[in-house]
């Protein structure tokens, strides 16, 4: 069976390198038959869209969509969420798993002013009162809000147009 060179462009538009295909099974994306131009080290070779262009230096990527901004701001908020706290000076979990935990002991302990508790921290396990339950998670579920009020702000900033992707390292809570 016959092949054909196929030379590939990554999103830039920058010659990424070629690949052997079948011509009967369709050009992949971005790729072209048409071959780059020969050109000395040091030269970008870019693909326009309709030729090769030679340059001395790449294009700058192209920019993250929208979709691709509020997807990378809503996985550091989780990894901030759940990525623990310290209470009380003990260090907390705040898993999904952890969260749901806290829940329900402040719960008991809401129901039962004399209530009391065995809870592990990763410095080991800690008795816990009714009164230091409900603080700890006073202070979880404000961490968790925090969380989700800045996804919130640099979800608006994306929408409006003045996210910046300095701006997913900042404003967190610690």
């Amino acid at each position: 069976m016959d092949t054909i060179t196929l030379f590939q462009w990554g999103a830039d538009g920058v010659l990424a390198g070629s690949i052997q295909a079948d011509p009967m099974a369709g050009i992949p994306e971005r790729s072209t038959p048409t071959a780059p131009p020969k050109v000395k080290a040091g030269t970008v070779v870019v693909w326009t869209g309709s030729c090769w262009a030679v340059t001395d230096k790449a294009p700058e990527p192209p920019s993250p969509s929208k979709t691709e901004q509020l997807a990378a701001i809503a996985a550091k908020r989780f990894t901030v969420e759940t990525g623990g706290i310290t209470v009380q000076g003990l260090p907390i979990d705040t898993s999904r798993d952890s969260q749901n935990l806290i829940t329900g002991a402040a719960l008991a302990a809401d129901r039962d002013p004399a209530y009391s508790v065995k809870w592990k921290t990763a410095a080991g396990f800690v008795e816990l009162s009714a009164t230091q339950l409900l603080a700890l998670a006073d202070a979880v579920r404000k961490h968790v809000q925090a969380c989700f009020n800045r996804e919130a702000d640099l979800a608006k900033a994306v929408d409006d147009g003045t996210y910046q992707t300095a701006m997913l390292e900042q404003g967190w809570p610690v």
